[in-house]
């Protein structure tokens, strides 16, 4: 056989053994990265009435490989999702819980990888839990975490759903230069609680509404993946859930307290060129393996070494598979109680708590019978795992801007982690506690506030250092007068996690309410060291300058505010508010109109828009706008009064006398009310 002849037979056969070997640069395919928030495994490929739920993703099952077993590392958004980017687990890349640190800068990144390669990157993520200053956007040339500020999430965490960030990724993708590889990641939010998803699901069960909520995002999947440009060199597709949801098995509503089936089970599916479609395996893994696998099937297997572990099944020989870990130390920084941490192999999950617990996954799905003292054996095996992780444990830095630790010092609350050290209650028993503390909390919903503080004060004595317990009964202190009790309390919630921005923010608002205004400023510039995105701290400095300083001082906050990115509505409305009053109504007006786009049902931004057309001379445009904000609840009785006069002087008196009606109701015994009472009584 002539020697080229046999040199191409070789490299035939090395290729033919190796799929997932590098190709040539210019031919790289492009990657789409979509990780599905708080989605459970057994919610994608499931039938609903009949009808499959998730008919887009199941199309991308059908075309590659789909993981039935796939484990989160962590039942929490961020140390999720920063070991899908890095391939490690939460002791090894740091981040363990959300909003307290960030990736550190020395660990590689998946989108850092590609960039290097000539990528063009771009990622779009709908919830501020995983906003940039957490570290994930290195590696991204587009970053787009753009929440609007007043749209905020049960969390505390500003959101947007499925359909904007669909939107923004589109948009980027339609400029994205032909010849050049690609990777996007886009992130949804939906199926996080509490479950609104789109349409009338008014009275449904909470199941119902997030079954909605999932096949919402499926939709938006779909209209994704039809929109995208096919590039030349191809492309790989992966969608994976970056932890699951309870929905009340062992007690839990929603996620971050357990490490069961339902909170760490999640859909991974895998679509490239070469692989074959309707694939599906059985094997338990982790989704921490998904980032090397994605560099190992665009051809970049020597820099996916230091992620790990590529999946298996997709072509070369398996290895051994290997226990899967995962933790959540939520219970133990948010409630004070005990960390919960796991292993996963194809049989059993061993749970290390102060009551251990392992479970034969295959007999027990549901994960009722503890065989912990039954199975010694398998219980020290995968104990092992465990301690190998914590072996790896790293310390990341503080997410907060480095004046952070000064503020804390100067409020008197120590600076960095207060984490606390295990020993806790067992998070078995403090579910139980939970629903008690819903029923505090609707006591002070219901306006039954004395009780709610005696129920709540009980909890707290019952679960000391749970810092939920203590935010709720300052709120039902606040409510019941006794504001100084409340302070004292949320210091008490401060001191444990300093690292907690809406905690600094409850305090600011308490020390506003009292008139001790240095205080409050602290604490709302505690706030923005923490978040510089804040909205509701630019708002309240500027309140205090508004209070204490001038309209020059608080135009400057508010313009700082903006230029922090907090893409805050009432931020732009009151600043246009302030530049009208100047005579800058031009600057007004570009201001007036952005706040309008920003948050389209917000009436104030509608009504100060009026306000400009109104000083330019524009009556039909400002009557058009003050209408539109009357419209969506602006109930302000003076711009009521304002309208209704407006409104009877064009000859709708009608449509005017309402609005002066409308006033007499909201302001009744006000100035304005007085006033609108005398124009209805005129002839």
């Amino acid at each position: 056989m002539p020697r080229s002849r046999s040199l191409v037979l070789v490299l035939a056969v090395l290729l033919a053994l190796a799929p997932l070997a590098a190709v040539r640069a210019s031919e790289s395919p492009s990657l789409v990265l979509i990780t599905l928030d708080t989605t459970r495994a057994d919610h994608v490929g499931r039938l609903v009435d009949g009808q499959p739920l998730t008919p887009n993703l199941d199309a991308l099952a059908r075309a590659g490989v789909r993981y039935t077993r796939a484990l989160s590392p962590a039942p929490l958004t961020l140390p999720a999702h920063c070991t899908l980017m890095t391939g490690l687990n939460p002791p090894a890349h740091g981040v363990r819980d959300n909003g307290a640190s960030a990736l550190p800068p020395d660990v590689p990144t998946l989108a850092a990888v590609l960039a290097g390669k000539g990528y063009v990157t771009g990622a779009f993520v709908s919830s501020l839990v995983l906003d940039r200053r957490f570290g994930l956007g290195r590696g991204f040339s587009v970053y787009d975490d753009a929440m609007v500020a007043e749209a905020t999430g049960e969390q505390g965490y500003p959101e947007r759903n499925a359909t904007a960030v669909t939107d923004a990724a589109l948009a980027w993708a339609r400029g994205l230069p032909r010849g050049k590889p690609w990777f996007l990641w886009v992130h949804y939010y939906d199926p996080h609680a509490p479950y609104q998803p789109p349409g009338n699901w008014r009275g449904s069960s909470a199941a119902r509404r997030y079954a909605a909520e999932v096949a919402y995002v499926d939709r938006e999947v779909g209209r994704l993946l039809a929109g995208l440009p096919a590039p030349a060199g191809g492309r790989i597709v992966a969608a994976v859930g970056d932890h699951g949801e309870m929905l009340g098995e062992h007690g839990e509503k929603e996620h971050g307290i357990f490490l069961y089936r339902a909170a760490l089970d999640v859909p991974l599916i895998v679509s490239a060129p070469g692989l074959p479609g309707g694939r599906t395996v059985a094997e338990t893994v982790g989704t921490r393996a998904l980032a090397a696998t994605l560099l190992a099937l665009a051809g970049f297997e020597a820099d996916a070494a230091p992620f790990g572990r590529p999946l298996p099944g997709l072509g070369k020989p398996d290895p051994a598979a290997a226990a899967v870990y995962s933790e959540t130390l939520l219970p133990e920084t948010a409630y004070g109680w005990s960390p919960l941490k796991a292993a996963t192999d194809g049989k059993f999950r061993l749970i290390v708590a102060p009551r251990a617990e392992l479970y034969d996954l295959a007999a027990d799905p549901g994960e009722t019978h503890n065989l912990f003292d039954a199975r010694r054996d398998e219980a020290r095996r995968l104990q092992q795992v465990v301690l190998e992780n914590e072996r790896q444990v790293r310390s990341a830095p503080p997410a907060a801007a480095a004046e952070l630790a000064e503020s804390l010092r100067r409020l008197g609350y120590l600076s960095g982690s207060t984490s606390r050290k295990g020993g806790g209650m067992d998070p078995k028993d403090g579910i139980a506690l939970l629903e008690e503390f819903d029923r505090a909390k609707a006591l002070t919903r219901d306006g039954m506030t004395g009780e709610a503080v005696r129920q709540l004060t009980d909890l707290v004595r019952r679960s000391p250092g749970n810092v939920p317990f203590l935010v709720r009964l300052a709120e039902a202190q606040t409510a019941a007068g006794d504001e100084k009790a409340a302070l004292a309390t949320l210091q008490d919630a401060i001191a444990l996690n300093p690292q907690l921005d809406f905690l600094h923010a409850h305090a600011a608002r308490l020390h506003v309410r009292a008139r001790r205004y240095d205080e409050a400023k602290a604490e709302w510039e505690a706030t923005l060291a923490l978040n510089p995105r804040y909205a509701q701290a630019w708002l309240g400095l500027a309140e205090i300058a508004s209070r204490t300083g001038s309209p020059a001082d608080e135009a400057a906050i508010l313009e700082r505010g903006e230029a922090s990115g907090a893409r805050s509505a009432a931020i732009l409305a009151r600043l246009a508010e302030l530049e009208l009053a100047a005579g800058k109504t031009a600057e007004a007006g570009r201001h007036a109109e952005e706040a309008v786009r920003r948050m389209p049902d917000v009436g104030a931004a509608w009504w100060v828009a009026g306000e400009v057309e109104e000083k330019k001379g524009n009556m039909g445009a400002a009557l058009d706008r003050f209408e539109k904000a009357a419209s969506l609840g602006y109930g302000d009785p003076r711009a009521l009064v304002h309208l209704g006069k407006l409104l009877l002087d064009t000859g709708r008196a009608a449509d005017g006398r309402a609005y002066l009606r409308r006033a007499v109701a909201l302001g009744p015994g006000t100035p304005s009310a007085e006033d609108a009472r005398r124009l209805l009584e005129a002839p």
